[in-house]
């Protein structure tokens, strides 16, 4: 009994079967470019809505279709028009050639050009007057109007009154603030890249605090001669120089604070100008010669170098102080020589290479030097600044042959305060002729 059950369940099931694949067809499709007649594979191919089967690799496909009459078949493929055809019940079991026409999308029209420089800082009530960026963040000092009345030693100086020191996270929020509690000559920075505001009457270490920012007073003759020197560090040491705005030579030193032991690196000499320095010496009068001579026992110095320093000869309008850098970038120290026109190279171990020419001391470039070099902290890198009728450039240097990369121009015209940091650019300026104030802006290198 159970073995004829199961005969007839059997028969059941084969006789539905039969009768579905009865009910339906298949019709052979073949789908081709209207153009150049060659196959198109992935075309989706539905009846009444519903995808049934995708054509191969040269076109062909095979659909199911109901034995009841005439049905629609739609093609749809991402890179042509969609189209629907019509299949009868008398074209059963003949191949279907369908042609698609290509998809064609108008764009929009865009103009390709740099991009606009990113306004990073503004305020309708002050103006920026300085800027340094860090770990920290972005520090602008902002004020509401320069000082117009000062001492005779500050002429040529800006000045700054009721000055706000502000600090600008990654993403440029104002998150802490703070007043300057004197006038101020801008911000300056330490070895670690620390930023420190140099006052009139004192220098400010800056700090976080859990109301915002702090600011410690110290003497500016701390800064001057324990601080500023300092610009970078090595393994066990720290680099600076004894730089003189008034005397045309200076040392590179390297300090090792465990062992308390400093190591000249290299001296630079501007030897023109330091020959009309000691020239000074032969006009001096008979008494002053004598102080002179004096004094250089009393120093240690020799008599030419205080005649130098006792006739005010860096008061000249046509002298010009010594700019000779040191930058660390990698495993190598290098010095810009400018007087000489030479990058000077030195190991680690403070073992001086090769020199290389400064391309940007040549005959033409020189004219158009704005005298500064600017190092981007993060990724080592330093660049030449350039400026000519208000346009500024910059442009890398290459710490191996000396040579310079293509130049990058700003967007604006008469940029401030020039800063590279990360591969951005930042700078200062105003619109000329606009009443906006003085604004923080960046631009990707």
């Amino acid at each position: 009994m159970r073995m004829k059950l199961r005969n007839c369940l059997v028969l059941v099931l084969t006789f539905g079967c039969l009768l579905h694949a009865s009910a339906q067809r298949l019709q052979p499709v073949l789908v081709l470019d209207s153009v150049e007649h060659t196959p198109i594979g992935g075309v989706a191919i539905a009846v009444n809505g519903s995808v049934l089967v995708l054509t191969d690799a040269i076109g062909r496909a095979n659909v199911p279709l109901e034995r009841t009459g005439t049905v629609v078949l739609s093609f749809a493929h991402t890179s042509y028009q969609p189209r629907e055809v019509r299949v009868n019940e008398a074209e059963a079991g003949l191949e279907r050639v369908v042609f698609l026409e290509a998809r064609h999308e108008l764009l929009p029209t865009i103009t390709v050009g740099r991009a606009v420089p990113e306004e990073v800082y503004r305020r309708e009530d002050l103006h920026a007057a300085d800027l340094l960026v860090n770990d920290a963040g972005l520090w602008v000092l902002a004020y509401e109007h320069p000082r117009m009345l000062r001492a005779e030693g500050d002429a040529g100086k800006e000045i700054l009154r009721d000055v706000r020191l502000v600090l600008l996270d990654t993403l440029f929020h104002e998150v802490a603030s703070c007043p300057v509690p004197e006038d101020v000559l801008g911000l300056r920075r330490d070895l670690r890249y620390d930023v420190v505001i140099e006052g009139t009457r004192h220098a400010f270490a800056v700090g976080r605090t859990s109301e915002g920012l702090g600011l410690q007073p110290f003497g500016l003759e701390d800064l001057r001669q324990r601080v500023l020197p300092w610009t970078d560090s090595i393994p066990q040491r720290v680099v600076g120089s004894n730089a003189n705005a008034d005397y045309p030579a200076l040392d590179h030193l390297a300090y090792d604070p465990v062992h308390d032991t400093l190591q000249r690196i290299c001296s630079v000499v501007d030897s023109f100008m330091m020959g009309l320095f000691r020239s000074e010496y032969k006009y001096l009068k008979g008494p002053d010669k004598v102080l002179a001579m004096n004094l250089a026992a009393e120093l240690g110095l020799d008599k030419e170098t205080v005649a130098g320093y006792m006739a005010g000869f860096s008061h000249n309008i046509w002298y010009q102080p010594l700019y000779a850098p040191l930058f660390v970038v990698g495993d190598t120290l290098l010095v810009f020589d400018n007087p000489r026109g030479r990058l000077r190279k030195f190991t680690l171990a403070l073992a001086e290479k090769p020199s290389v020419p400064l391309a940007y001391r040549g005959k033409e470039e020189v004219k158009q030097w704005t005298g500064r070099l600017v190092q981007d902290w993060i990724t080592g890198k330093v660049f030449a600044e350039f400026q000519r009728h208000g346009t500024t450039w910059l442009r890398a240097i290459d710490p191996v042959t000396g040579g310079m990369a293509a130049p990058f121009k700003l967007a604006v015209q008469w940029p401030e305060r020039v800063q590279v940091h990360n591969g951005w650019v930042y700078y200062i300026w105003r619109p000329a002729g606009s009443l906006q104030k003085r604004t923080v802006y960046r631009e990707r290198l």
